[in-house]
């Protein structure tokens, strides 16, 4: 191995190229495990360093796991190097392709690089809302519980703790009456509706019988839809209409189940009429539905009494409730949980388990000390405040700009729709000419999954969409300035 050489002209530290030169030495084979590192007084005294600087390199060498120190003795090489794969080549024989997989379709209106423009995108919170001040103080002190948590493996259905508070949360805020052992954590709403979509399309298969009857509403949350479609259930689209969910146009044959947002329908915005809801339950019965309640948005209400949740009329235990912590405390942490049916729970449990063996446990644990300490629900509050200015002030602006359109949505949620009976051409227009401004909203043509053919058979007007949740007062005031400056220029 040759002399050690260092280039005292270049930025990179004395240490650094020690360390770099036997980092190289060691992991090419020309040190092996056992050879000895000179001293670090040798080291020093032929290199005209100084000794410490020797001795930060050994340090990393030795952190790192190339060296080990033996007291008395010295440093020697214990890095075992890797087996090279022996170069032969595998004989050809011409046999089948390899399986083909088909990619099942993702949610355009969620998944999206961030850009430069003011983005009107539903379904995102403020970029403050995570509770950065009370998740450092949480995660820097010093727990043994934290330390079972990261190096244990817990129960697929999650903490107890978490699901607890979740009781206390949807009694609260909801009125939903359960048990804790009916609460099952996951990764969002999405993965429960994976969950749920797997287990009633693969019961289908396994008993060979007709295959899987999904009802949804028209338009459909587009993350719902593709993974019912993918699943290969069959799909019925049942219009929506101011009221929410068209009941009278429900299927009246075998259904196993029926995915609404009966809270603030997504996308239209619009909330399922009281009337429409016992109806919806009382046709579940009939056709032996079970219905995902997807309560996504509905932690902010502007209203002083917003309607019950479905969970909350459901006297045979045919609702299956989905919550979401994604817009109370932001997408990335990936918490949500569904309020299983006493009939469905073992069922849900075990595949949860065979999926992913449960969720972040530790995040699961500092939410259930967050919401336990009340200083969930003071962010809540503040949250719901902050919202209801914006939403106030793109609710005048919209009518102020389209005083014949409608406006959807205002009752709760972080979106509004605005319904005008502008053609769809004119409206892509003004998109246009908004995004070279550097100002974004979508319409129905970009949220296109196969849902909404059935509404827009059904009505003559366009639907904006307008997500404020991510935007500040000043942005939401660009944005109606900006329309307002090109609604002149359309043909």
């Amino acid at each position: 191995m040759q002399e050690i050489e260092l280039d005292r002209q270049c930025d990179i530290p004395l240490q650094l190229q020690i360390f770099q030169y036997y980092y190289q030495a060691i992991t090419h084979g020309e040190c092996i495990a056992g050879d000895m590192l000179p001293s670090i007084r040798e080291l020093s005294r032929r290199l005209k360093i100084a000794r410490i600087t020797v001795t930060l390199a050994y340090e990393k060498l030795v952190a790192n796991g190339y060296i080990k120190s033996r007291p008395g003795v010295g440093y020697h090489v214990c890095f075992a190097r890797p087996v090279k794969p022996v170069g032969r080549k595998i004989p050809y024989f011409k046999g089948p392709a390899p399986t083909s997989l088909v990619p099942a379709e993702v949610p355009v209106d969620l998944y999206s690089q961030p850009a430069a423009e003011v983005y009107c995108k539903m379904g995102i919170p403020d970029p403050n809302a995570f509770p950065w001040s009370s998740w450092r103080k949480w995660n820097n002190a010093p727990s043994n519980l934290k330390e079972q948590l990261v190096t244990r493996y817990h129960s697929p259905q999650g903490l107890l703790s978490l699901r607890q508070e979740i009781v206390r949360y949807l009694r609260f805020s909801r009125g939903v009456d359960t048990q804790s052992e009916n609460i099952i954590i996951t990764n969002g709403v999405q993965e429960g509706l994976s969950l749920l979509s797997q287990l009633f399309v693969l019961n289908k298969l396994a008993t060979k019988t007709a295959p899987c009857h999904v009802v949804t509403e028209s338009p459909c949350y587009s993350g719902a839809w593709h993974i019912f479609n993918y699943h290969g259930a069959t799909i019925t689209a049942v219009n929506v209409d101011k009221h929410g969910l068209c009941v009278a146009q429900l299927p009246e044959h075998p259904t196993q189940l029926c995915y609404v947002t009966p809270s603030h329908q997504y996308p239209l915005g619009c909330r399922l009429s009281l009337s429409r809801r016992k109806a919806l339950l009382l046709w579940a019965q009939r056709v032996g539905a079970y219905v995902i309640e997807d309560d996504y948005d509905s932690a902010f209400s502007y209203e002083e009494n917003p309607l019950p949740a479905l969970k909350t009329m459901d006297t045979q235990d045919r609702v299956i409730y989905a919550g979401t912590f994604s817009k109370t405390l932001g997408p990335g942490i990936r918490l949500g949980y569904l309020v299983c049916p006493d009939a469905l729970l073992p069922a849900v449990k075990n595949m949860k388990g065979l999926s992913n063996s449960g969720s972040n446990w530790l995040l699961q644990q500092f939410l259930a000390d967050f919401m336990h300490s009340q200083v969930f629900y003071t962010h809540l509050s503040k949250l719901a405040c902050e919202y209801e200015v914006r939403q106030r002030v793109l609710f005048k602006g919209l009518q102020h700009l389209f005083p014949q359109g409608k406006i959807w949505g205002h009752y709760a949620g972080l979106h509004l729709t605005l319904m005008t009976s502008l053609s769809p051409e004119i409206i892509q227009q003004l998109r246009a000419r908004c995004l070279l401004s550097a100002v974004r909203f979508d319409t129905l043509h970009e949220l296109k999954n196969g849902s909404e053919e059935v509404w827009e058979g059904h009505s003559a007007e366009t639907a904006i969409f307008f997500g404020f949740g991510g935007l500040n007062a000043t942005q939401l005031q660009k944005v109606l300035m900006v329309i307002e400056q090109e609604l002149p220029f359309l043909t």
